[in-house]
C-alpha cells in the first residue's frame, strides 16, 4: 500500500467511513495511545518523541479490523497496530501519523482444550493464565511484562522469556499453530494460516497483516510461587 502525505488525508471522508466504530480523537488520549516505552533508550527518545497518530480506532471484532483496513487502503492512510504498548523499541509508534488500531477490546478466550488455546489478540497474558490453569494448562512462555502484555502483542513483537529454556524462542517451529490475519492488500481480506505458514506473520510487528485470532500450544500447569528477593 502506497502512503499518502498526511496533509492530503480527507479526514471528513475517512471518519464517515469509520462511522459506528469506536474512534478516539481526544489529543491527550491519542498521544497516550501513540506511545510505548521507547523512552528507555536515549537514541529512540530523540527519534520518536514527537510521533503521534491523527486518531485511534479501537476495534472490537474481526469485521471492524477489516473495515479499518479497507478504509486505510482506500485513502492510503498509514496504519499502526497496537496491543498493550508494553514494548521498549517503538514497535507501535505511528511514524507517519495516520491511524493507530488498538486491539485491546478483542480480548476473548475462545477455547482451551487438549493443551491448545484459541484467543483474540487483546487477551492479557496473566488473565489468560488464570483462566487456563482452571483446566490444568498454562502458557508455555511469557515476557517480563506478563501482567500487562497481550498475547497478540507478544506474538507480534516479543521474542522469548520465561519458558524459553524448555520451548525455545517464540519464532521456533511449533510455538504458534494457527492465526487469522487481515491483510492490507489493494482489497483487504481475511486469511487463515496454519503450521509453518504462521511464520509469515509471527514476530512481524503487524507490518504484513493484522492478527485477529491465534492458536498456540500450552504447557501443563505448575504451582508456581512468586517471591521478592
Amino acid at each position: 500500500m502506497t502512503v499518502t502525505s498526511p496533509a492530503s488525508f480527507d479526514w471528513s471522508a475517512i471518519l464517515a467511513e469509520l462511522d459506528g466504530l469506536e474512534v478516539i480523537r481526544d489529543r491527550a488520549q491519542v498521544s497516550k495511545l501513540s506511545l510505548d516505552y521507547f523512552h528507555f533508550s536515549p537514541i529512540l527518545q530523540e527519534q520518536l518523541a514527537d510521533k503521534r497518530a491523527d486518531l485511534v480506532v479501537r476495534a472490537a471484532t474481526e469485521a471492524e479490523v477489516l473495515q479499518v483496513a479497507q478504509v486505510c487502503v482506500k485513502y492510503k492512510v498509514p496504519l499502526t497496530v497496537r496491543g498493550a504498548g508494553t514494548g521498549n523499541y517503538g514497535q507501535c509508534i505511528p511514524l507517519y501519523g495516520g491511524i493507530v488500531l488498538d486491539l485491546s477490546k478483542m480480548n476473548q478466550v475462545l477455547w482451551i482444550k487438549d493443551g491448545v488455546a484459541c484467543v483474540e489478540p487483546g487477551v492479557k497474558m496473566a488473565a489468560f493464565d488464570k483462566q487456563a490453569r482452571q483446566t490444568g494448562w498454562e502458557l508455555r512462555m511469557y515476557p517480563s511484562t506478563y501482567r500487562t502484555a497481550t498475547i497478540g502483542g507478544f506474538i507480534e513483537g516479543g521474542s522469548g522469556g520465561v519458558g524459553s529454556i524448555n520451548y525455545g524462542m517464540l519464532r521456533d517451529r511449533g510455538n504458534l499453530q494457527a492465526v487469522r490475519v487481515v491483510t492490507l492488500e489493494d482489497e483487504p481480506r481475511v486469511l487463515e494460516l496454519r503450521g509453518d505458514d504462521t511464520q509469515k506473520v509471527n514476530h512481524a510487528y503487524g507490518t504484513n497483516g493484522i492478527i485477529t485470532q491465534l492458536e498456540f500450544p500450552l504447557a501443563p500447569a505448575y504451582p508456581w510461587q512468586e517471591v521478592i528477593v
